[in-house]
């Protein structure tokens, strides 16, 4: 009797799952649409799948192919969503509950394209396509207000029961599009290698763990946070926060420039709004024109809209040897240009001269030491080039006690401080410093410089030229303003004498003399002399 209820209760396990499984079956068309009725509801969008299958013995086992999901089906663009293949799995019980729950679901293949982002006036019309003048504030804008006081259109449906509700996702070697609101710009595309979210389908917050490359400069990005709810009527606006790692970021992949960075920082706000705040350190941080490198320390504020990977900063600190400094401005793209525009305003209130030329001039030793004060304009527009030659830096610069360390310049210097005081310059060698100041402008190698001025005990110079970074070549032209009259310049003896005929040539404005010279040679090797084409010409 035993053996005999055994096998009836045997027996009847069998035919109820075989009825389980047949019940199943037969309603695999109807969970397929399920899944794509839930899919179009939650996200707002078009939902195409094709192959679609259940198997319920010894667990639920759902599998899918060609999962393509478009937001309010657009074909302007690529697709949302795209996923070769997917697998869910799950127990009987969470299959037959409602909502219909699964433990995982696995995803092969997956490809996010994040659409630039649009809103809808209260007649429905876009209000924005993203294809308006192309601006690079130095602030963020401001976000956009509802419209209107009572705006629930971005949360509606967001609350309701979800149909499937899975615990976690895992994507392997997926990858992130951000598509630009402008027209002919290249997508920015990420390879996230590994990405957990949990829980997926409820109308709730989400919490995940990514692991990306970033592609400029390269680097792996690891980030934990949460995101959602989603806002389907505007996916931009779905909220979004967590910490972020950037490790061994290779600045070499930036053209122009080399280090190794690291970077850690926490986000918080909406997918086209989110606000950043980090730090970055680059212990060996440098510009090929100079070759030699620095180690290079940041904190930062930023907004960056997510669905375009444009960056507002908002403060910027950074310090490299003794030299400190703070930015604001944008990162910004370019209309049919591959990469971003950078512009920034940047100060240093009391840094080190000898520290900026480290990173812009050749050889071992700086050519000036001295404080530096300094206010520019940095703009370096995208493009394929290197740095230095897409660079263009403005403004002005304040040198306060500057020395040469080039001991002809230094020299020179002297010999010019002694004379114009009617010194004699070998009985009153001494080293002198001056004070610097003047407008400046930096591009494409060339260091320009205007109404420069520096002063030395007895003489007062004024400069313009240029000078390039790559070929170190001078071309300076000015006047030296003396105390001294050209003859008590010659200090003393049968010269001087001579020279007192000409005094009055150059005796003008209460100066004892003022002189027109040249510079011209390499940094190495410097030539100063007077401009005879300029001796007999008064200005």
């Amino acid at each position: 009797m035993r053996a005999t209820r055994w096998t009836i209760a045997i027996v009847g396990g069998l035919l109820i799952l075989l009825a389980i499984v047949a019940g199943a079956g037969s309603r695999t068309a109807t969970l397929r649409q399920l899944v794509i009725d839930t899919l179009a509801d939650r996200l707002d969008s078009e939902v195409q799948l094709d192959a679609f299958s259940v198997d319920t013995f010894p667990t639920v086992h759902v599998t899918g192919t060609n999962l393509i999901i478009r937001h309010r089906g657009r074909r302007d663009v690529p697709p949302l969503v795209s996923v070769r293949s997917f697998a869910l799995d799950g127990g009987l019980f969470g299959f037959f509950s409602r909502p219909r729950r699964f433990r995982t679901v696995a995803l092969t293949g997956l490809q996010i394209n994040i659409p630039p982002g649009f809103k809808k006036d209260v007649s429905g019309n876009k209000a924005d396509d993203g294809k308006g003048e192309d601006k690079h504030p130095l602030t963020a804008p401001e976000k956009e207000p509802s419209s209107s006081p009572t705006d629930t259109s971005r949360t509606v449906a967001d609350d309701g029961p979800a149909a499937i509700v899975v615990d976690t996702l895992t994507a392997d070697d997926a990858s992130l599009s951000l598509i630009p609101k402008r027209a002919g710009k290249e997508p920015k595309v990420f390879a996230i290698h590994r990405l957990t979210m949990k829980p997926l389908g409820r109308a709730q917050t989400m919490t995940f763990e990514a692991t990306v490359t970033n592609p400029i400069p390269k680097g792996l990005v690891k980030a934990t946070g949460t995101f959602g709810p989603w806002h389907r009527e505007d996916p931009g606006g779905s909220p979004l926060g967590g910490r972020y790692t950037f490790d061994q970021a290779d600045l070499g992949t930036v053209k122009g420039i080399g280090g190794e960075l690291t970077s850690t920082g926490t986000f918080d706000g909406e997918l086209n709004r989110i606000g950043v705040k980090g730090e970055t350190r680059t212990p060996n941080f440098s510009v090929d024109v100079s070759g030699k490198s620095v180690p290079l320390q940041t904190k930062f504020e930023a907004v960056v809209d997510g669905t375009d990977g444009d960056t507002y900063l908002n403060a910027v600190s950074a310090s490299f040897l003794n030299t400190s400094l703070t930015a604001r401005g944008a990162i910004v793209g370019a209309e049919g240009i591959k990469g971003r525009t950078v512009k920034l305003h940047v100060k240093i209130d009391d840094g080190r001269v000898e520290d900026v030329l480290r990173l812009g001039v050749k050889g071992d030793a700086p050519v000036m030491t001295g404080r530096l004060a300094l206010h520019a304009d940095l703009n370096l527009p995208a493009g394929p080039q290197d740095v230095m030659d897409r660079l263009t830096l403005e403004g002005q610069f304040d040198v306060a006690g500057a020395s040469f360390n080039n001991p002809t310049v230094q020299a020179k210097l002297s010999d010019l401080s002694e004379r114009a005081r009617g010194l004699d310059p070998v009985a009153t060698s001494q080293k002198v410093s001056s004070n610097l100041r003047g407008q400046f402008r930096l591009e494409r190698k060339v260091l320009t410089l205007r109404e420069a001025m520096f002063g030395v005990p007895g003489a007062a110079v004024q400069m313009a030229g240029s000078y390039g970074l790559a070929t170190e070549a001078l071309e300076f032209d000015g006047t030296v303003r003396m105390q001294a009259t050209v003859s008590q310049a010659a200090g003393g003896g049968f010269k001087s004498v001579l020279l007192k005929v000409v005094d009055p040539l150059f005796r003008r404005d209460g100066a004892g003399a003022v002189l027109p010279i040249r510079i011209r040679g390499n940094r190495n090797e410097p030539k100063f002399g007077l401009d005879f084409g300029r001796t007999f010409k008064r200005e």
